[in-house]
């Protein structure tokens, strides 16, 4: 029989697949090393699990902790620093509450360029090539949900399909315009687009179809009933998930943005606040409708159970731990969605199409390709 180390590690390997994303969740979390491995104890009651993951072949890329209980070494962190491997800790409405990322690309010059963006014409035209990106992606998707309504009334103009409506939008971002108009018709674009969301029909478990609440039958809006003012307190299934696939959308986008050499605090479009990655946010936006598309397809390939979604007492609806680990691993298609976003973010602002390109690489592999 095998030492009980290596069935450990075994299979931690069959757990983390290709993704290389683990997803840790329950009360009394631990994690720490332990004879050069780093050990995960996670899980709930009978459902308690522990990891073993060797530094060499572990594959760990991503450590996600959903909870609030627990503990981490500093030896864990500096195990996770020395392989490369991003720490993020979520908060169960989908709020990102930490995040460790790996080392990044030092460009002093890419700092100053980003500091000035959100006054000079560098920022202008960053700025329109997000946001155009971000509505042509969701002009795609609105012709997929086009039966879910067919045709929308602009300014009293003659009736259009909500994706030509969206590219319309598009079409108006030019460099010349203030970021307050560029802000104002990405909003207009977005209440359309997400009027037509609302439509979005998940299905349940036979078992429990019958019970649900009446609200959580369609996505709704995306304001929260709960609390107006944001959507991070979903009171629907389709935006809890979605607000947890943005949170593993955030950690990507602020890991791209360290490693091409960014502030990830310091926006351009999205005004600073504290506690927030506006910067993350900025790089966020043209990779939204994949995020979009990905839980569209889970809500088309599968039925919703009672171990994925629950309601707190005060009526938000939460992922569970089951279908947040699905969730999670999500993360390599929303990692490459972003990457080529930021890269290009810092061609623009150094002005310098042979920016360096770590994320993808592509700038490299020209320059072998050239030799």
């Amino acid at each position: 029989m095998a030492p009980e180390h290596w069935r450990f590690q075994m299979q931690t390997q069959r757990t983390l697949g290709r993704s290389g994303v683990l997803v840790a969740h329950g009360y009394g979390l631990k994690l720490y090393v332990e004879c050069g491995h780093l050990i995960v104890h996670h899980g709930i009651g009978r459902d308690r699990d522990t990891h073993r993951i060797s530094r060499a072949t572990g594959g760990l890329k991503r450590l996600i902790v959903i909870g609030h209980t627990g503990f981490v070494t500093l030896e864990a962190l500096r195990w996770l620093n020395d392989t490369g491997a991003a720490f993020a800790q979520i908060g169960r409405d989908g709020e990102l509450i930490t995040l460790s990322a790996p080392a990044r690309h030092h460009e002093a010059k890419l700092r100053r360029a980003q500091v000035l963006a959100a006054d000079n014409d560098a920022g202008r035209i960053a700025t329109v090539g997000l946001l155009r990106a971000k509505l042509e992606a969701q002009a795609v998707l609105m012709e997929r949900l086009a039966h879910l309504r067919p045709l929308v009334r602009i300014k009293e103009a003659k009736p259009i399909a909500v994706a030509d409506a969206i590219r319309g939008w598009a079409a108006e971002l030019t460099p010349e315009l203030t970021f307050t108009r560029m802000r104002a018709i990405e909003s207009s674009a977005g209440r359309l687009y997400w009027q037509t969301w609302a439509r979005v029909t998940p299905r349940f478990d036979r078992t429990w179809a019958s019970t649900v609440p009446e609200h959580w039958h369609s996505a709704g809006p995306r304001t929260s009933n709960i609390d107006r003012k944001r959507a991070r307190k979903a009171s629907t299934p389709v935006h809890a998930i979605l607000n947890y696939v943005y949170a593993i959308l955030e950690i990507e986008a602020s890991i791209a943005a360290h490693a091409v050499g960014f502030d990830p605090s310091l926006g351009i479009m999205h005004t600073d606040q504290r506690y927030r990655g506006s910067l993350a946010t900025d790089l966020m936006e043209p990779a939204r409708p994949l995020a979009d598309e990905l839980v569209l397809n889970l809500l088309e390939n599968q039925q919703l159970s009672r171990r994925d979604i629950h309601e707190t007492r005060e009526g938000v609806c939460r992922v569970a731990p089951e279908l947040a680990r699905r969730l999670a691993q999500l993360a390599p298609d929303l990692r490459v969605a972003v990457a080529p976003h930021a890269e290009a973010l810092s061609a623009v602002l150094l002005r310098d199409s042979r920016a360096a390109t770590p994320l993808t690489g592509r700038n490299h592999r020209v320059a072998v390709g050239a030799m």
